[in-house]
């Protein structure tokens, strides 16, 4: 076999793997989401003491889930139908939480709560889509998120926009049950914003 030939073979290899990387990091990414949805989910079910819970977790997560569970704590479920969005909430923003589901501003309202609860996520990563579609979302559309107590919080679109990366207005707090969500736009430049108001809480069946 000629020189030439082997080369053309590596190169041809080569770039078969560096093609399969992102779908490799998509489906690692898509596998950790649905096991920590998965540990979420059945939490709900269980009717075990906080020490059992606890050891479940530690015995039955990977290693990496675990440290997520940790530092960021999953705290709900976010789900949008109409764009086929459906993660798991944790607490904070470090890498390790956008990169697994969607991350909420520690220094906001909580779920359902008064005041302005706000949500980020990533427009697209090599770990999962996360708030991609958000842009083509429709006022009066519904976002809805369930809880750690198995509430279903419902709440309704009332406002999209597009703002600099540096407005702090989408953190603003007020009396009212507010829901902010926002991803990046305009490779990253910009932010897009979806405002929502409260509608009400349903247990989750």
């Amino acid at each position: 076999m000629s020189i030439r030939k082997v080369v053309a073979g590596l190169l041809i290899t080569a770039g078969i793997a560096i093609m399969a990387v992102p779908f490799f990091w998509r489906a690692t990414g898509e596998k950790q989401t649905e096991q920590l949805i998965s540990e979420f989910e059945q939490t709900l079910e269980d009717d075990y003491d906080e020490e059992t819970d606890v050891e479940e977790e530690q015995t039955s997560i990977s290693k990496e889930d675990e440290a997520i569970l940790k530092e960021g704590g999953v705290i709900g479920i976010i789900e949008i139908p109409g764009l086929d969005i459906r993660y798991p909430v944790m607490e904070g923003t470090i890498s390790k939480v956008l990169n697994a589901g969607i991350g909420h501003i520690e220094e906001t309202a909580g779920i359902g709560e008064s005041g302005n609860c706000v949500l980020c996520g990533h427009n697209g990563s090599r770990y999962g889509t996360f708030f991609t579609p958000l842009n083509q979302i429709s006022i009066g559309d519904e976002v809805m998120i369930t809880d750690k107590k198995g509430l279903k919080h419902i709440y309704e679109v009332t406002e999209t926009e597009v703002v600099n990366p540096y407005d702090n207005s989408i953190k603003t707090q007020g009396a009212e049950k507010e829901l902010t969500l926002f991803t990046c736009s305009r490779k990253g430049t910009m932010r897009f914003v979806v405002r929502c108001i409260y509608k009400e809480a349903v247990m989750d069946e």
